[in-house]
């Protein structure tokens, strides 16, 4: 089905916007519903911090990196923003500073993601060449300028002692899920421990900090946030810690540990998507020791006790608090 993805190319399909010669900078990419022609995949050079987009893009032949680098200008940028205000602002911001001076950039996005408020925003300080509506999606474009970087200010608060960015969950402050998880945090929990879905790796700092595990896997299919638990968690013995850019509903993990602790995420979009966490859970089962635990906290709506108990002998609520719920889970 085609999305925002399909819209934001629309203006270089239909000629609106020459494609030209040079490389073009693909920010918050998505494969589109046809695919791409010999002549864009030949220009675009692919970013997506998400591993599972990432994996289909290259399984496609795309030129994509989880962050891209370069030392020359881009002759122009495509931008598929998201629900997150402050990550799509400083794509925009950096891909600014990418792309030549009056190359152009294009910005596409669905209802949720706040496209038409953020093209009627930039309009304030820089010329908007165009925009068009198509599947439930808008795409603006316009002229790079100095402005741009100057005017989108997406700077973020981050928890005290953590480093974060718009875009990673919980980015502002730690979340009351993780905070009750990390309260029940005691000695016990020892040996070889995976955090699934480790984010920018509160639990694992944590961990670390009052505890002393044998070794912690940090499991994080977003690739800035992880990049960011690395720099949390620096302090620490690096012996002891192994960081994974992995999709948990879609590769094997291939390792056995004696503790699992997650918080894992239950949105698609907008949407509450509680397969994703069975997912989670599944996998978790199937990466546990005999004898081994989940000690796993959510959102007291979601429906998980049934997956848990067809994977484990036995699960316990330990706690129920603020809208969450803890969860324990023996092999």
């Amino acid at each position: 089905m085609a999305g925002s993805a399909d819209t934001l190319f629309m203006p270089i399909e239909n000629g609106e916007v020459p494609l030209g010669d040079g490389k073009w900078l693909y920010l918050g990419a998505k494969s589109i519903e046809g695919g791409f022609s010999d002549d864009l995949r030949a220009a675009l050079v692919c970013e997506q911090s998400m591993r599972g987009p990432y994996m289909d893009l290259q399984m496609r032949g795309m030129d994509v990196h989880p962050s891209v680098e370069s030392s020359t200008l881009f002759s122009g940028a495509l931008i598929l923003i998201g629900k997150h205000r402050a990550e799509n602002e400083a794509m925009i911001a950096r891909a600014s500073t990418m792309v030549a001076s009056g190359a152009p950039i294009l910005i596409a996005g669905d209802k949720t993601s706040g496209g038409v408020p953020l093209r009627k925003r930039m309009s304030n300080f820089v010329g908007v060449d165009g925009s068009l509506a198509k599947y439930h999606a808008t795409v603006f474009w316009l002229r790079n300028s100095a402005e741009i970087a100057t005017n989108l200010n997406s700077n973020k608060a981050s928890p005290e002692g953590f480093k974060t960015s718009g875009g990673m969950f919980s980015a502002g402050k730690i979340d009351k899920g993780s905070a009750l998880l990390a309260e029940h945090l005691d000695d016990s929990i020892r040996g070889d421990i995976a955090d699934f879905g480790a984010g920018w790796g509160y639990l694992s700092a944590e961990l670390l900090s009052r505890f002393n595990p044998r070794t912690v896997h940090l499991y994080e299919a977003h690739w800035a946030s992880l990049e960011a638990a690395k720099e949390n968690l620096s302090s620490y013995d690096q012996g002891q810690i192994s960081y994974y850019w992995h999709d948990l509903a879609r590769e094997p993990v291939g390792k056995k540990f004696d503790w699992i602790i997650m918080n894992p995420p239950f949105h698609t979009a907008r949407k509450t998507e509680p397969q994703l966490g069975i997912q989670f859970i599944e996998t978790a089962a199937k990466s546990l020791k005999p004898k081994g635990a989940l000690l796993m906290v959510a959102n007291v709506a979601l429906p998980y006790e049934k997956a848990l108990q067809q994977h484990f002998t036995k699960v316990t609520q330990l706690d129920r608090r603020d809208g969450f719920k803890l969860l324990k889970a023996m092999r």
